[in-house]
């Protein structure tokens, strides 16, 4: 299976975790159903009755991320202004329509992204697109504000394997196709529950338990399947 892989870095991102409100707090990888968004805003679908979602979803694109720089958060105050008519703030503050909201981002986040469309049409506008570095519209990480680029790395064939046998994974790896892990020192593991699969009405459908390194290293692990290419990387999709 030929697989599209590129980088995307940017001075901040934020993909806000579905129950934090008043604090809004940040995913520390891409969630896939946030890919989606990445992918239809670098070959041109639209966000109108959600488009995008309805061409790009769990059903026929496969991604997986791999951290290249440490994960590292910060909390930011950001000042949002009521701009729908009547003031939503109550009476006894005194700053009327303004109110500021400390937001959780990532800093200087950096992804490797290994990705497969089953429609060839859109996988290969996406491939050109990556390899001119070209985009239709901007693209971000999360926020409209979280300006990204991105770079394309290769365009190689994977080979899926299921030997079970621990492997070095360089991706996240989905707790549902763990099997076993080989705890190693030095590693900083982090676990969290991403949303997984989203209808094009943007109801998440599922959600599931990711692993990975905090600081980007591999993981040492068995897992139901996974892909491997002529040079010795091994990845786990996502979805």
């Amino acid at each position: 299976m030929d697989v599209l892989v590129f980088d995307i870095h940017a001075d901040f991102a934020h993909f806000r975790k579905i129950y934090s409100t008043s604090s809004p707090l940040t995913y520390s990888i891409i969630p896939p159903t946030s890919f989606y968004g990445i992918v239809g805003a670098i070959i041109g679908l639209r966000k109108e009755e959600n488009q995008y979602l309805r061409l790009l979803n769990q059903h026929n694109l496969k991604v997986a991320i791999q951290v290249l720089q440490p994960v590292k958060k910060i909390r930011i105050g950001l000042n949002y202004v009521n701009t729908k008519g009547n003031v939503w703030v109550p009476k006894q503050r005194r700053e009327g329509a303004h109110t500021q909201i400390r937001t959780e981002f990532l800093r200087f986040p950096k992804f490797r992204c290994y990705v497969r469309i089953d429609d060839s049409a859109l996988f290969s506008r996406l491939v050109e697109y990556v390899q001119n570095h070209q985009n239709v519209y901007t693209v971000s990480l999360g926020l409209s504000e979280c300006i990204a680029n991105v770079e394309f790395i290769a365009f190689q064939p994977f080979e899926e394997k299921n030997d079970r046998e621990i492997v070095s994974i360089a991706t996240a790896i989905p707790e549902r196709l763990l099997r076993k892990l080989e705890i190693e020192p030095g590693k900083e593991y982090l676990k969290e529950r991403l949303p997984i699969a989203m209808n094009d009405e943007r109801v998440v459908l599922c959600y599931d338990e990711v692993l990975f390194d905090a600081s980007g290293q591999s993981l040492k692990a068995a897992v139901d399947s996974y892909w491997a290419n002529e040079n010795g990387i091994n990845i786990v999709f996502l979805n």
